[in-house]
């Protein structure tokens, strides 16, 4: 039999970067010599010598070896894992230039559909660290913590930050070793709290507690901000599309307004709400139709959705046959966000634009959207 040859492995070269700006990820984007170079924690203005390790589709990226010339807003790591973990992507800056390049960040994406920077209203965490009630880890044999996707590692992080106060007993019981024993091989173990307790969960699904925001603060404005909206368009009827146990939407609901709620999976919460919540493959071509019928010609005024990531593609279609008078978006990525809106703009203008920094100290942030039939 014959064997395949081994693809030969990239060897580190070093290169000189000069960053211009950050992309999405929070990495530092350097053009110097018409190569476009992604090199993580770094920040514009910054300068110096990294080693490359991938290159793919004509981009590379490289790990910082040392600064020639550092950006007068870096700062020391509050984290003593930071230049290893990839769990954080902002600890080396303050937290006012973090929130700078968030919100420049949400500006490429929906600054084609005519949003101003300055039209974006940002609302900042109470906290940028202990705020995470569910944290996610991996274990290869004796060994857990992060897993680096470049070099395919677990990396211990025994004193990581990210956390509540609340998961803090159980996760360094974690590093004495005792799980070792139960839990040999490879696979990942998850921390919850919720309700006032904490849980570990090894080798279930994401979010074995049921699924809820990870920064409690933070979630309960997000609640008060769609509200306020609902109230402001006298919203009367609503689909709440991506619902989940009606964490958006419970407040409407509760002050009298008329609920319909769909999501992909009715997990145990929903059982309350059985009467008007829909249990559909949200990404099944037939699932429109299917869900018309069934709603029976109710006139819904309002609809609100927060999709997962990858968005909702087939939003243009579901607005057409609802035909509701407002929309209203809540999104972790924008890059789903301004591809789904992109097919509303003939027919809807952009109320206003709010990012809430639901994920501090790393790329991510919620997007909230208000969209008015023109």
């Amino acid at each position: 039999m014959k064997r395949r040859p081994r693809k030969a492995r990239t060897q580190p070269r070093k290169i000189d970067f000069e960053i211009d700006h950050l992309d999405p990820l929070g990495q530092g984007v350097s053009k110097l010599g018409g190569a476009i170079t992604f090199v993580a924690r770094t920040l514009p203005g910054e300068a110096g010598v990294a080693t490359v390790y991938k290159q793919a589709k004509g981009v590379q990226f490289a790990r910082l070896q040392n600064l020639a010339k550092s950006a007068d807003n870096r700062v020391e790591p509050e984290c003593p894992h930071f230049e290893e973990c990839p769990g954080c992507q902002f600890l080396h800056t303050d937290y006012a230039s973090e929130l700078l390049y968030k919100k420049a960040s949400l500006h490429r994406h929906l600054g084609v559909l005519g949003v101003d920077l300055d039209a974006i209203d940002v609302l900042p965490a109470p906290r940028r660290l202990a705020y995470r009630n569910r944290v996610q880890l991996h274990y290869r044999h004796k060994y857990i913590g992060m897993l680096d996707p470049v070099s395919d590692q677990v990396l211990e992080v025994p004193q990581c930050k990210i956390m509540r106060a609340e998961l803090q007993p159980a996760f360094s019981r974690l590093y004495q070793g005792e799980w070792q024993k139960d839990h040999p091989g490879r696979g990942h173990c998850e921390l919850y709290f919720k309700s006032g307790e904490v849980s570990i969960s090894w080798d279930g699904s994401y979010a074995h507690g049921g699924f809820s925001q990870v920064y409690e603060e933070m979630n309960l404005a997000l609640q008060e901000r769609v509200q306020t909206q609902l109230e402001s368009l006298a919203a009367k009827r609503l689909l709440d599309i991506f619902s989940g146990s009606g964490n958006l939407s419970d407040a409407f609901a509760a002050a009298g307004g008329e609920r319909v709620m769909i999501d992909n999976y009715a997990g145990p919460e929903a059982v309350a709400n059985r009467d008007n919540f829909y249990q559909m493959d949200l990404y099944q071509e037939q699932t429109l139709s299917n869900f018309i019928r069934r709603l029976g010609g109710m006139d819904i005024d309002t609809l609100l959705i927060d999709p997962p990531r990858k968005g909702f593609p087939d939003l243009d279609s579901w607005v057409k046959k609802i035909n509701p008078r407002h929309v209203l978006y809540v999104s972790c990525n924008p890059a789903s966000l301004a591809r789904d809106l992109r097919g509303l703009e003939s027919r809807f203008r952009m109320k206003s634009v709010q990012l809430l920094d639901m994920f501090p100290a790393t790329a991510h942030f919620e997007t909230f959207v208000v969209l008015q039939m023109r």
